[in-house]
């Protein structure tokens, strides 16, 4: 049987002699899009011709993605696109919330015009993501959002943590991402957030730590809704 190959047409996207950053980077953003959902296997056949890169290249690319918790290894499967379970969720936000309560804290204390800034423009990009639907750009602004927030905390140790922890998050926050259209998201609340980190310390870290919540809780839904989808598509015996 003549398996499909599930991103076909990326091959355009490696325009010079193929390199294996330039692999992991097509492969990246095809998982990141939704193009590639949780899950997917990874052909290495299949996916080394249509990019036009050597088995070993696109093997060395995997190894990459997989630091970043995009693609996992499994038995008698291969490579397969990371799933992300409701622990993981868990997990994820409530380290985040740990560092970024602790950035909030030091912002409202010493009150850094420069990173005010830095989050202003931060909150017109993602907004004008949003509006156009650009998944990638809001995916981006997002990240670049809390990060800048964590730098308020002068705290280099803290930085190298959050960077850490929004590598293995990158999966988890592409869904929450696309789910904006599937659970009927409307509007952005960065520019909301940003307003608390303007006011008192407590309303900025009950903004803050609503705002995580409710990108936690929007996260599972998605996964349920994700596996009610598959449910219906998969054949019964």
């Amino acid at each position: 049987m003549t398996s499909t190959n599930p991103i076909t047409g990326l091959g355009a996207s490696i325009q010079r002699q193929s390199t294996t950053e330039q692999a992991a980077d097509a492969v990246r953003q095809a998982i990141l899009s939704g193009q590639l959902p949780p899950g997917t296997p990874l052909r290495e056949a299949a996916l080394a011709a249509e990019l036009g890169v050597s088995r070993s290249t696109l093997r060395e690319a995997s190894r990459t993605l997989e630091s970043e918790g995009l693609v996992r290894y499994q038995m008698n499967r291969g490579v397969v696109v990371a799933d992300v379970t409701g622990p993981d969720v868990a997990d994820i936000y409530a380290a985040r919330t740990s560092v970024e309560l602790t950035a909030a804290d030091a912002l409202t204390q010493h009150r850094d015009p420069v990173i005010y800034q830095q989050l202003a423009d931060l909150v017109d990009q993602i907004e004008h993501a949003f509006d156009h639907g650009d998944t990638a750009a809001a995916l981006d602004g997002d990240r670049l959002f809390h990060a800048t927030l964590v730098t308020a905390t002068r705290s280099p140790r803290l930085c190298r943590f959050h960077a850490q922890l929004q590598q293995e998050q990158r999966l988890a926050l592409a869904l929450a991402e696309r789910s904006r259209r599937e659970l009927g998201r409307t509007e952005d609340d960065h520019r909301r957030l940003l307003d608390a980190l303007h006011g008192s310390p407590k309303q900025a870290r009950t903004e803050l730590t609503a705002h995580l919540r409710a990108g936690a809780a929007e996260l599972r839904r998605l996964l349920d809704l994700l596996a009610h989808q598959s449910e219906r598509e998969t054949p019964r015996g």
